[in-house]
């Protein structure tokens, strides 16, 4: 697959946010198994087919990662308590954002994604598909991370509340809806699994 990278590689790094319970999952999702790799393997295969050099994994408690384990300075806060910490960690101006539960997200709209970025100069951009926003798929600057900290002090954890306050771009996408699916249970995972056995 040919895709256009960042103007600048050393300008864009990537984020996994791969720090969740996995409560409704009852196992780690980073560690789960799709075409013979793990979820956090697919994530962060993207970001090199992207051209990515950087990239910080939030929040990884298991024993094979590729990436930068970041661990977060707010504990227990959720994804914006992972992007402060691996924004003050990264060494680009903006960070990919991908959580690790959506392996299916391809490649290409992650490009269309920072094509999108590139032509404003919001904070941040994130993916919208039909009439849902996904804050966990997106592009951020670096530099929110004091912002984030000062949001989490005062008792904030919403990303989709702090992304209100700071203001946002947004990529509609027009891919297909099964890409954006969210692997957050036992049930989630086995349908993935049935389907690439009919394939």
């Amino acid at each position: 697959m040919s895709v256009t990278s960042y103007p600048n590689q050393k300008a864009l790094s990537l984020v996994v946010l791969a720090g969740g319970r996995s409560s409704r999952m009852g196992l780690d999702k980073s560690d789960l198994i799709y075409r013979n790799q793990t979820f956090l393997e697919i994530q962060i295969e993207k970001g090199k087919q992207l051209g990515i050099e950087e990239i910080l994994v939030s929040g990884y408690r298991g024993s094979s990662c590729a990436g930068r384990v970041v661990l977060d300075r707010f504990v227990q806060r959720g994804p914006l308590g992972g992007l402060e910490a691996c924004f003050r960690q990264a060494s680009s101006k903006r960070c990919l954002v991908l959580s690790v539960d959506t392996p299916l997200v391809s490649v290409s709209e992650l490009q269309g994604l920072i094509e999108k970025d590139q032509t404003g100069n919001a904070r941040a951009t994130i993916l919208q598909h039909g009439e849902k926003q996904e804050p966990l798929i997106g592009i951020y600057d670096t530099g929110l991370a004091a912002a984030i900290a000062q949001a989490l002090e005062e008792g904030h954890g919403s990303v989709f509340a702090f992304l209100k306050k700071i203001g946002y771009n947004v990529y509609h996408s027009l891919g297909e809806e099964l890409q954006f699916q969210n692997i957050n249970k036992r049930e989630d995972y086995q349908r993935l699994l049935q389907k690439l056995e009919s394939v």
